[in-house]
Formats: structure tokens, sequence, C-alpha cells
């Protein structure tokens, strides 16, 4: 074997993202909140970049402009109208944060005159509950790090008599135990089901329980609802709400019988280089260090612009190939959904199938049916008639509800309905739809 060291020289080809385009790339695929918060930092940080005034047109139209504007795509949604004098500030200043569940009991103990020691007993109880409201502390735990046993059972009397009822306890069941009402007349009823029956109840197995409890399923009708008041997790309502905001980056509305798309850019503030800065950068008697580094802040500042212009244009074109292949879903919502492929969208366009890809990512699309993300209107699976996946599963759901709720479908029985309607579809498809949408089947489904 013979090892050498030596220097060649070999031509190729290879592609090279430049910096302006990674940035591109990344500009795309963010969320209007996400680019908001990019937006925030480079203002922060880039001393050449500032926020825009809006442009105001009062010219009149013109004729030839506005009859060019007349086309199904517009690249920005229209602004609301109103003066100056229609603004109004506490519009704009967000919701104030509700409590926690520990801020909620500690407020209600500020009211309550304690001794230290019960006072800081109650704030450690307080402090230990989880997210549910239940206390995973028994009392021997307590004992050990307390030792006053009076004290500690008078301390969990006090928390378990705080709102909402039914904190402190260990678990669910004693959760719900301790929101009946001794002097309810069917409270004996009422104990008996959560302590027994729950799990039967769950799985709607009426008959079964009606005979244990020795009611009448008439009877036992009447109790449910009043069961169903009993909250097993009291202090999930105070949870933060993590849920993410369908901010609609696209909005499709009909106009003079014509379905328009707007592109939705006007919560993304205007930007503009400052002069002062561009003009030192191009003084000659500036330093070389500053213009070098404003140089670089200037690049910088029109990098980001031009990317979130090249986000709007392209997730307008991408919109309008989308909404042109998907018009009966804004007539008839899911159930109007047609196969389409991101591939499909991407040689409409004439643009990369990863482009389409980031362009709809995170982004919302508002319509007279609601806030859909744009994700929701591609579906490369075909069944029979040319229908979607999303369009037989909202046949589904659409049996389901309005089928006899004492005589419920069987899966079975809707593979027979949708055979009805010229959709062979197997059984164990749809029970997958089912499942998908969150349906139980249709023995608990039944009604009594």
């Amino acid at each position: 074997m013979n090892l050498q060291l030596g220097l060649g020289a070999r031509q190729e080809q290879r592609l090279a993202l430049l910096p302006q385009m990674l940035q591109s790339i990344e500009i795309l695929q963010l969320s209007t909140q996400d680019l908001l918060a990019r937006v925030e930092k480079e203002l922060s940080e880039n001393e050449t970049l500032e926020l825009a005034e809006p442009e105001v047109t009062t010219e009149a139209p013109n004729e030839e402009a506005s009859a060019e504007e007349e086309h199904w795509y517009e690249e920005e949604a229209p602004k609301p109208r109103g003066t100056a004098e229609d603004f109004d500030p506490l519009t704009q200043v967000p919701a104030t944060q509700s409590l926690s569940l520990q801020d909620h009991l500690l407020e209600q103990a500020s009211l309550i005159e304690l001794d230290d020691k019960s006072r800081s007993l109650l704030g450690f109880l307080i402090g230990s509950l989880d997210e549910n409201g239940h206390l995973s502390l028994d009392l021997e735990d307590l004992l050990e790090l307390f030792g006053d046993e009076d004290l500690i059972r008078d301390v969990l009397d006090l928390l378990r008599s705080l709102e909402p009822q039914g904190i402190g306890w260990p678990g669910p069941i004693e959760s719900m135990l301790a929101q009946i009402d001794p002097t309810d007349p069917d409270a004996d009823v009422l104990e008996n089901l959560v302590s027994r029956h729950l799990e039967d109840l769950a799985k709607n197995r009426m008959p079964k329980v009606s005979k244990a409890c020795g009611l009448s399923l008439e009877e036992l009708a009447e109790v449910l609802p009043r069961m169903r008041d009993l909250d097993p997790c009291p202090g999930r309502r105070f949870a933060p709400d993590e849920a993410e905001l369908m901010r609609p980056d696209v909005v499709v509305r009909r106009e003079d019988g014509e379905w328009q798309v707007y592109v939705d850019a006007t919560r993304v503030p205007p930007l503009r280089i400052r002069s002062d800065y561009e003009a030192m950068a191009r003084d000659r008697d500036s330093s070389k260090e500053l213009k070098t580094y404003l140089r670089a802040k200037l690049g910088s500042a029109r990098d980001l612009m031009a990317s979130i212009q090249q986000r709007k244009e392209t997730l307008g074109r991408v919109a309008r190939a989308i909404f042109d292949r998907q018009k009966d879903f804004l007539e008839r919502g899911r159930a109007g959904l047609r196969p389409l492929k991101m591939q499909e969208v991407a040689d409409a366009v004439g643009i990369h199938l990863s482009t389409v890809s980031r362009a709809i990512s995170h982004k919302y699309v508002q319509t007279d049916m609601g806030i859909f993300p744009l994700r929701l209107l591609f579906d490369g699976g075909v069944e029979l008639s040319g229908k979607s996946r999303g369009s037989v599963k909202e046949s589904v759901r659409e049996l389901i509800e309005n089928e006899d709720k004492s005589d419920p479908l069987s899966d079975e029985a809707v593979v027979e309905k949708l055979a009805q309607m010229d959709l062979k579809v197997a059984r164990r498809t749809v029970a997958k739809y089912r499942k998908e949408l969150g349906l139980p089947s249709s023995w608990r489904r039944r009604q009594y």
C-alpha cells in the first residue's frame, strides 16, 4: 500500500446559498407573530432601520390604474375605513392575564386572620398543589415536615374550604366527592356513582349502572347532568391558555360575485432606511471604520426589507394558486375540498416544492367558513369520484352528527351510507376517520 500526500485541482459545480437567500428562506416560513418579533429585534439592534409612516393617498383614483387592479388577487387586504379620531387606544391594550391558581388562593388567604405558623403552613400547601389543584402530600409526609397533627388537619380543612371547591384533595374522585352538597336529596346517589361507577359511566353502560344503583334509566338520566357539574380537576380552569392565536395572513371573501384573495400585510409595520446614517456612510469625511460599520448595518436592513417584500409576494402567488383550485371549499367548507398536492401549486406558480411548503407554514386563511390553516387545503389522497380524504372525512362527520342517537350508526352502517353517496370506503378507513374526528364508537354514542 502506497500512502502519499499531494496537491491537486479539480473543477466542480456546487449550489451555494448566499446569506441573503438564507434569510429570505427563513423569513418566508415565519408566522406573522414570529416575523414581528424578528422585526422588533432588528429595530433594537440596527440603528439604521426605523419604522416608516404609513402612506396616505389623497389623489383621485386613476381610472386606468383602477381597471388594472380589478383582478381576482390583491396583494394587500383593504384597510378599515376611519379617521384618526376613530382610533381608540384602549382597543390596542392586551387583555389582563388571569390569576394563577396559587395567586387566587393566596388572595383569599390574605383575608383570613391566622397566626404565623398556620399562615406559613397554608402557603406551603398552596405552593404544593399541582396544576389540577390536587395535593400529592399525605398526612405522614406533612407530619415529618411540621410535626403538629392538629395544626396540619386544621390548615388542610381551611385550604379545602377555599374556592374553587374540590381544591387540596389527593385525586379527582376525592375532589368530586368534596363538591357534592350533603343536603342534596340525591347526595347518596351521586356519591355512589362517583365512588363505584365512573368507569361504567365513561363506557356508556347505563343499564348496568341503573341496575346496580336501583334506579330506572329515566331516574339515572335525571341525575347525570348534575354529576357533570362535578369538576375532577378544579385547578385546571386557572391554567394559562397557551393555544396559538390563529391570526389570518390571507383573507378570502366574495365581492361582486367573485372571490377576492388578499394578503394581510397590515400587521407588519412598514420599514425604511434612516437617511442620516445613509448619508454618513457616503460622506467622504467619515472614518473608514465608521463606513465599514454603517455599510454592514445598512446592508442588513435592506436585506430584511427585501425578504419581507418577497415573503408577501410569494405568499400571495401561492394563495392565488391554491384558491384557483379550491373554490368549492369556499362554497361548501371541508366537504368541498378536492385532492391537491403541493407539487401542483409549485408547478403553477413556477417555484420549488419546498418554497410552497415554507410559504404555507404557520399561515392561516380567513374565509366565510372561519379561519383555517393553509395546510388544510392540501390533500393528496384521492377517493372515488375525485373526493379528497378531507371531504370523505367531513361526510363521515355529517352522517354521525345527523344519526338517530338512540340507534347510532356502526362503522359498517356508515360504509353503507357512503356507498349510497357513490363513495366506496373500507370499514377500517371509516374507523380511522372517526377516531381522527374524536368521535366515539356507536355503543358509546348511544343515548338511552
